[in-house]
């Protein structure tokens, strides 16, 4: 069962546009990123939507579940390549040139930072990401090494007893003092572990249908988001000094459960529409477009009584610019690169593959 899954297209973008109004009206002024934005009533509600990094992360694990099957490991490695690195080295140039123009004191570049940051493993080098949104990819990456291995080593028979130990130690190790201290933008155990396992505990439910087994690993899955969200909630208010409300976060998880056991268990789904195809193609260029190029635009043309028509222009600046370079860059990129490669997989799946 590897046919695209349209609901998780939308669920993707409502989870990036969440991703950007969060930068957007919260951390660019809470973190001194873009001064000028400064809503401090819109962030009573926009401090919540931090949560769509954690779901990308389920469904990314989801989704790399899914394109692994009925591939070989060549296969799957020059797809995942074809997908990540075209629009990454794309984004990655344009908030560069953007930063040497527009990012005065706030933003710098060397060339050797902008030469390292091509390879997505600047965090490997100690090299500071060009922009703060690249350490999701590198944490993405670890996972794929994870699923690599997995299969090189011929663990996948041993699929769901190794989601049970890596939910179980995941979710136990959020209670030890270390694990709020390590620098989790770097880390993927345990605060992003879990989230993964999740992802392929959702596909493999799909996949097999609903048994005893399937349903205890969504219980662990639940109890790991559940958990997560709200410690990780707890943190984020020591962080900025302001508060995130327990209950609040572990709703929106649970609604987001909710709609993932939809996915996995309703053969016709209420959102399962072609057209939401069309978003999906959006969102990681959006992603990776819209943090560090928005704020440069904040400072350079926002005041205090324009901001928040530049939010919003911006946002929807942002949308048309990730459009633009999926059909200008992205895509023709994967066709040629597929063609080059020799590979079984058709351009167009490898261009629009769900993977963040």
């Amino acid at each position: 069962m590897t046919q695209r899954v349209y609901e998780l297209d939308l669920l993707r973008f409502i989870c990036a546009l969440g991703v950007v109004i969060f930068h957007y009206t919260y951390t660019g002024h809470m973190e001194g990123f873009a001064p000028i934005a400064d809503f401090e009533a819109v962030r009573e509600v926009t401090r919540y939507t931090y949560v769509g990094i954690n779901f990308f992360f389920v469904i990314s694990g989801f989704v790399i579940l899914m394109s692994l099957q009925g591939r070989t490991l060549r296969e799957f490695l020059t797809a995942r390549f074809i997908r990540l690195y075209p629009a990454y080295w794309a984004a990655l140039t344009i908030t560069a040139l953007a930063t040497l123009l527009w990012g005065k004191d706030v933003f710098n570049i060397s060339l050797g930072q902008y030469l390292t940051n091509l390879t997505m493993a600047q965090e490997l080098f100690s090299v500071a990401s060009l922009d703060s949104a690249y350490w999701t990819l590198y944490i993405e990456l670890k996972f794929y090494l994870c699923m690599v291995l997995l299969v090189a080593c011929g663990l996948m028979p041993y699929l769901k007893a190794i989601l049970t130990l890596v939910l179980s130690v995941s979710l136990l190790a959020l209670f030890l003092p270390w694990s709020s201290n390590i620098n989790m933008f770097v880390a993927m155990f345990p605060h992003w572990s879990g989230y993964f396992a999740c992802g392929c505990v959702f596909y493999l439910v799909r996949r097999d249908g609903l048994n005893w087994q399937g349903a205890g690993l969504l219980v662990l899955s639940l109890a790991f988001m559940l958990t997560q969200s709200v410690l990780f909630g707890a943190l984020m208010q020591s962080w900025f000094n302001i508060p995130f409300n327990g209950p609040t976060i572990a709703l929106i998880n649970g609604i987001f459960f909710a709609l993932l056991c939809l996915t996995a268990l309703a053969k016709r789904h209420p959102f399962r529409f072609r057209r939401w195809y069309y978003l999906g193609i959006l969102t990681y260029p959006l992603y990776l477009l819209h943090q560090h190029l928005g704020y440069m635009l904040f400072n350079r043309f926002g005041n205090e009584h324009n901001i928040a028509s530049l939010v919003v222009f911006t946002t929807l600046g942002m949308i048309v610019l990730a459009g633009l370079l999926h059909y200008g860059i992205e895509k023709p990129m994967a066709r040629w690169l597929t063609q080059r490669t020799k590979s079984s997989v058709q351009p167009e799946q490898v261009a629009n593959r769900a993977s963040l």
